[in-house]
């Protein structure tokens, strides 16, 4: 599930001088070899035109490499977007040409990366003469993105072979990755939220105007009147049928659950690939009980667990919120919609991060633990019974490990997201549902903050530390960041 974003590197002088050749075009090749081992980027540089071939930026090829000019700048600008670049490198090898770099920036606009370089030895000769200025020329390349508004990160000052200069431009990329993954979207919605549940409603307009993502509604009719026309001896039918049945370590639920569910699980994944959605929020009771005799909870942890990121109870930004988690974790680790449930009694800065069974099952603390379970029967301990309209609940306590809580929310136009780490705490107990203790620095402020910002009771857990990603996709997103150290 890997994902990858490509980026337009702007190795930028300020003059092509014989003297500074050597060092600005080693530190290009030593930026281009850091790049390289970058996870999940693939970058876009000019290349130095081949002997005898003219220069031209337009097709990537520029003297040596490099960009001075506004001519190669423009030039080098159309050939970013046939290659369609996700976000720029801006970097003054020397001093730096601080309009051509800018000008790139200014015709793509998408995030854009600045660094300097550090300063090497003085020549031992009588000029006394720098070879670099990087970190001066920085300065003005930086103040013509500010003069037009354009947001940067500024990562700092680095020979390009240090370790921090590599965590960076990682930190960027998964930055990048989130704002490509926002922008645009698709998020499918299916059916209405619960009849109570003001608290998930959203703003389609704001989605629209900040992000330019759409909607793509379905009736739950719709989707139950095709998983239910589905043959019986539909392949992608019999497949999820013995996909479900092979996904957990014990199943307590009558049989007739599982061909019900691998119906709708076909029929979802079907709307899904219909629409190249992004992510999407389906409702979850109480029609659904009544259409087709189940519940869905770990249908929608079994299409998580596919990369086909499923919120509950018809919960967008919810959907949204895992949409930002798995893009900053670049596909390779899966976001679990939560609930924020309660506090614990002896511990005051644990908080259960739990819902009523949809995590993905690859989240599971033990596999030999993992269970598909009815709600009326969360122990396993009765005999199941057909027609269970509870049926169908995944039960299994969340592996441990740092995380990160994501939720996004808009109020009058203004976006926001909420950024909070925690470590899940294994636990000895059996409880309900997919579920995790998770240990929070100061839980009176998380609290305090959830209540006094607006964020709802539904959240994004993913594990791993996304906080400094986040922040920067934040900037080039216009949200404002609610950050709970």
């Amino acid at each position: 599930m890997g994902m990858t974003v490509r980026l337009g590197f702007v190795p930028s002088v300020r003059s092509r001088s014989r003297t500074g050749a050597p060092w600005y075009l080693k530190m290009r090749q030593e930026s281009l070899d850091a790049f390289a081992k970058v996870p999940g980027l693939e970058i876009i540089a000019p290349q130095p035109a081949p002997p005898g071939t003219p220069a031209d930026a337009e097709q990537g090829f520029t003297a040596e490499g490099v960009v001075a000019t506004l001519d190669e700048a423009e030039g080098l600008a159309a050939y970013f977007q046939r290659q369609r670049v996700d976000g720029l490198i801006l970097c003054p090898l020397n001093f730096g040409d601080e309009r051509s770099a800018v000008k790139v920036a200014e015709i793509l606009r998408v995030p854009v990366l600045l660094y300097a370089t550090k300063e090497p030895p003085v020549p031992e000769d009588v000029s006394l003469a720098r070879l670099s200025d990087s970190y001066c020329g920085n300065l003005s390349m930086a103040s013509g993105l500010y003069r037009r508004k354009i947001p940067f990160h500024f990562a700092g000052i680095f020979f390009p072979n240090e370790p921090t200069f590599r965590r960076e431009v990682e930190t960027f990329v998964r930055a990048v990755s989130v704002v490509k993954g926002v922008k645009g979207a698709r998020l499918g919605q299916i059916g209405v939220r619960p009849p109570t549940f003001e608290t998930v409603g959203y703003d389609e307009a704001a989605l629209i105007r900040t992000f330019g993502q759409n909607v793509i509604y379905a009736n739950m009719a719709d989707i139950v009147d095709r998983a239910l026309a589905l043959p019986d001896d539909d392949p992608a039918l019999q497949e999820t049928i013995a996909a479900i049945r092979a996904g957990v370590a014990e199943i307590t639920v009558a049989e007739d659950y599982i061909p019900k569910a691998a119906r709708l699980e076909v029929a979802l994944a079907e709307f899904w690939r219909a629409n190249r959605l992004s992510a999407m929020a389906v409702q979850c009771w109480p029609s659904i009980q009544r259409m087709m005799g189940l519940s869905v909870c770990a249908v929608f942890g079994r299409l998580t667990n596919q990369g086909m990121l499923t919120a509950c109870e018809v919960d967008i930004l919810g959907a949204l919120s895992m949409l930002v988690n798995y893009r900053a974790a670049l596909g390779e680790t899966l976001p679990h919609f939560v609930d924020w449930t309660i506090q614990h009694r002896e511990n005051p800065n644990w908080l259960l991060a739990w819902h009523c069974g949809n995590a993905p099952v690859s989240l599971a603390c033990d596999p030999a633990r993992t269970a598909l379970r009815s709600r009326r029967d969360m122990l396993g301990a009765n005999p199941p019974s057909e027609g269970d309209v509870q049926a169908g609940l995944y039960q299994f306590q969340v592996k441990p490990g740092r995380v990160t809580f994501v939720r996004l929310a808009e109020y009058d136009g203004k976006w926001k997201m909420l950024i909070a780490r925690g470590e899940i705490i294994p636990s000895a107990e059996t409880l309900a549902g997919t579920w995790a203790w998770v240990a929070v620095p100061d839980h009176t402020r998380l609290y305090r903050t959830l209540v006094e910002e607006g964020f709802i009771h539904h959240a994004s857990m993913i594990h791993g530390d996304q906080t400094a990603p986040l922040l920067e996709a934040c900037k080039f997103l216009d949200i404002q960041p609610i950050v709970v150290e």
